[in-house]
């Protein structure tokens, strides 16, 4: 017999993020913590809310609720069980549950930031795919044979099309291309995250982000704008920085940030101040370390933490919102280029008959 496998679910970061907004609702209104979970279990028929209902069942045990969420990593993260855990020993778990929804509504707005902007260009790319395979597979073979018997030779843009059509309609393109796409589709995650844990692989697929011209720089105010966040919530919420730090590290899944973000750590616990460590990092910027320690000096770093968060956030936002408007008249010029190349293709020799006459 077969070991049973443990179940994977999948619980995404606006189902997590309303959830803990919801809970900590409740958690105000006075609502106890184990009647709270069943309020939320019994209305959401999601995976998250079979993690709740299970999370409920060991509430109910006498287990407290960062031990009972510890039975669930791959949806609770190091930052989510600390920030409870602390609300726990403090008393305070309403108010650390708040700043943490904070944190993930936060995040949330980021990520949907994102998705929104790959969404348009997403689109058109879909529609000029869609546009061409009506041509290839519909248009051009119901005009290939006249073309081919007006005993005329077509122009060049015309044999371009026609030849890029006998390879779209050949059945080792046919089979081949569509199999690769979905070996791509459901193949290509798990690959991608089996290559992650490579120490060689993992490396290499975690530098391309940080070194892709005009990526690299969106990619590190998003990553920094998700850490200084993170690093501003656990502070404020009575953690020591090199705990924060440590916490801080599971929110991107890029090495190269947790291992600076490590380095600061170390030297902080090594006794350097503030901005050395930072330095150590090799990944703040430096009108940001300046920023930090003024907050530092003010005795409000996590404050500071906070409001470069925002700033970060905010800027990521706009050049996102600028590579969209940009990439629109770039998308829009390719597709009338293809489009007036296929329609110039169908019609040139016709009008090449034409004279012929």
């Amino acid at each position: 017999m077969l070991p049973s496998r443990k179940k994977t679910y999948k619980v995404s970061l606006h189902q997590l993020s309303s959830f803990t907004r919801q809970f900590v609702t409740m958690l105000d209104a006075g609502v106890p913590i184990q009647r709270a979970l069943e309020f939320y279990s019994e209305g959401d028929p999601s995976d998250l809310g079979e993690v709740i209902d299970q999370v409920c069942t060991s509430v109910s045990t006498g287990m407290s609720l960062s031990a009972s969420m510890l039975k669930f990593p791959n949806v609770f993260s190091p930052v989510f069980l600390g920030l409870v855990q602390s609300g726990e020993k403090t008393g305070e778990l309403s108010k650390m549950m708040g700043r943490l929804a904070n944190l993930l509504e936060q995040d949330d707005r980021l990520m949907s930031k994102l998705r929104s902007a790959v969404t348009y260009p997403a689109f058109l790319a879909l529609v000029s795919f869609t546009v061409g395979c009506v041509f290839m597979y519909v248009i051009i073979p119901a005009l290939e044979p006249l073309l081919l018997g007006l005993g005329v030779r077509p122009p060049w843009p015309t044999q371009v099309l026609i030849w890029l059509g006998q390879i779209i309609r050949h059945p080792l393109t046919l089979i081949g291309v569509p199999g690769l796409a979905i070996l791509t589709w459901f193949l290509g995650p798990p690959l991608l995250a089996k290559g992650r844990q490579h120490p060689v692989w993992g490396e290499r697929i975690d530098w391309v982000p940080l070194h892709i011209p005009i990526v690299a720089d969106l990619y590190q105010r998003i990553t920094l704008a998700r850490v200084l966040f993170a690093l501003s919530t656990t502070l404020e919420s009575g953690l020591t920085i090199t705990t924060a730090l440590t916490l801080a590290a599971s929110v991107t899944d890029n090495r190269f940030y947790q291992r600076a973000l490590s380095r600061t750590r170390q030297a902080l616990s090594e006794g350097e101040d503030l901005e050395s460590a930072l330095n150590h990092g090799a990944i703040f910027p430096a009108a940001m370390v300046q920023m930090l320690v003024v907050g530092e000096e003010t005795a409000s770093l996590g404050t500071m933490m906070s409001r470069i968060s925002v700033m970060y956030a905010d800027d990521a936002a706009h050049k996102m919102d600028l590579a969209v408007q940009l990439m629109e008249p770039i998308m829009l010029f390719v597709m009338g280029t293809v489009s007036a190349f296929l329609v110039l293709a169908a019609i040139l020799p016709l009008v090449k008959m034409i004279d012929s006459l």
